[in-house]
């Protein structure tokens, strides 16, 4: 009996030995070895975007001290504005609420208003007196319309002329198988109208352009040209007051001749022109009357 309990006595010794060198092992093996080091986190870049300061309501100009610049992570810029540049003077097409971020798609961009023919009341603005304008649509030719030269944007001024009759003219009467006799006609011009702006050439109604497949490009037209060509279109919208928009359809109603000339880039002089007439041209240039000269007329008269 007393030698069993020795023996198990001698056995819980030995396992505790085994375990104790067990566990020196493990943790020398620990100890030895270096634990992985986390790796440290890059820091996202930040950009600037434009931020509305204030309420900003819709179809309204933007001011400077409207808006103002936020930065927000790289990762969250989509279609965020990120100069004040490209908002201020321009419209808001929706109202943007004071903290919103500014997107490309809430601002109206002049150009484009003129370029795609949308939302043409936005951009009528006055003339450089300060006097408000309206949009009018003149129909032109290429004689009469500086031969397409005319572009978006440019000025021009516009010329009439008149032909005129003497109602107190006493004509023979037509004898038999002879034509009635027409009445003298006196043609005159003038310069009618200076430094009229081209809001745009063409019509503002453009078709949607057929969509094309994503990857693949859009086909070309037979001798459609590689390059972007001038605006060419006998329809133009003017800006006018609205005094002058009447003085045009007036004389566009009463059957005068109207004729566009283009200025040049810088030039917005304006001139004071005389009317012209058969006598002011004879006259000016010294061009000799032949005898009796209420016989002798141009045979554009008698048309």
């Amino acid at each position: 009996m007393r030698r069993g309990s020795t023996m198990l006595i001698a056995v819980g010794i030995l396992l505790a030995l085994a375990t104790a060198v067990i566990a020196y092992v493990l943790l020398g093996r620990g100890a030895g070895r270096a634990e992985p080091t986390p790796p440290t986190p890059t820091p996202e870049k930040m950009v600037p975007v434009v931020v509305a300061l204030q309420n900003i309501p819709a179809y309204t100009d933007i001011p400077a001290d409207a808006v103002g610049t936020q930065d927000i992570a790289q990762s969250k810029l989509t279609t965020h504005l990120q100069v004040p540049a490209a908002v201020v003077g321009r419209k808001a097409n929706r109202t943007i609420l004071q903290g919103s971020y500014i997107l490309a798609g809430w601002i109206i961009d002049p150009e484009a208003v003129v370029q795609e023919g949308k939302n043409a009341s936005l951009y009528i603005t006055p003339d450089r007196e300060g006097r408000s304008r309206v949009a009018m649509a003149f129909q032109t030719s290429e004689l009469h319309g500086v031969a397409g030269a005319i572009q978006n944007g440019d000025f021009v001024d516009l010329l009439i002329s008149y032909r005129f009759i003497d109602t107190e003219e006493e004509l023979p009467e037509a004898e038999e198988g002879e034509e009635a006799k027409e009445p003298t006609q006196i043609l005159v011009a003038q310069l009618l109208l200076q430094d009229i702006e081209v809001y745009r050439v063409g019509p503002w109604l453009i078709p949607t352009p057929t969509p094309v497949p994503e990857g693949e490009e859009p086909a070309a037209e037979e001798g459609e040209a590689e390059q972007p060509q001038p605006l060419r279109s006998n329809t133009l919208t003017l800006l006018l007051t609205q005094q002058d928009a009447l003085v045009v359809k007036f004389a566009r109603e009463s059957g005068a001749t109207i004729d566009l000339v283009l200025r040049g880039i810088e030039d917005h002089t304006t001139v004071r022109t005389e009317t012209v007439s058969l006598e002011y041209v004879m006259t000016r240039f010294d061009i000799t009357i032949p005898p009796e000269p209420l016989r002798f007329v141009p045979t554009s008269y008698r048309e």
